[in-house]
């Protein structure tokens, strides 16, 4: 394994640790916490402490997961031949990812309009699970059909290089001592 692999898998698990922890902590606050401190009637500074901790989580997993997917999404479309539908995919994906992370933000923050939120807490938990679940499982699909992706060809000139290979075929001509030019087609 070399460096920049170790790096990918580095990446990777800074990608899918926080989307667990996120994934796992919203599921839990909604079939759980939600209800079950409605039925005893917890206290609010229960409440808010819970709060405090859980906002503490969101927002380091929101950092990690920006981090890790934009590197992992420049990392893949730099080294793979990627489909249409792969792109369209990562389009969704980051565009229901922006969703979530600001839901649950709201929902885990201490301004006035989170507390507005919260009063529709279970509301918002149901939305914040099905687009969370509708990531995990597009994330699910872009990785299983990723792994027949071709590696893109180094080798392929591009545009740059076609108009300065006669440039640079000239100089090397002069500088090995030949300066016969060739008409170049």
């Amino acid at each position: 394994m070399d460096l920049m692999d170790f790096v990918s898998l580095i990446s990777r698990w800074l990608h899918v640790i926080p989307a667990m922890a996120l994934v796992g902590g919203t599921l839990f606050m909604r079939f759980s916490y939600a209800t079950a401190t409605k039925e005893c009637d917890a206290s609010d500074e229960l409440r808010e402490s819970i709060r405090k901790k859980w906002a503490k989580i969101v927002m380091i997993s929101i950092a990690l997961l920006l981090i890790s997917g934009l590197y992992n999404s420049a990392v893949k479309s730099m080294g793979y031949e990627l489909t249409p539908l792969y792109n369209g995919l990562l389009g969704i994906k980051i565009l229901l990812s922006l969703a979530i992370f600001y839901l649950a933000s709201v929902l885990s923050g201490r301004s006035d309009k989170a507390k507005t939120f919260r009063q529709r807490e279970l509301h918002w938990l149901n939305i914040l699970c099905i687009l969370m679940i509708a990531t995990v499982m597009i994330a699910g699909y872009m990785k299983m059909s990723s792994a027949t992706f071709p590696k893109k060809n180094k080798s392929t000139p591009t545009a740059l290089n076609a108009t300065l290979t006669p440039s640079v075929d000239i100089l090397n001509r002069i500088e090995m001592g030949t300066p016969k030019l060739e008409k170049f087609s």
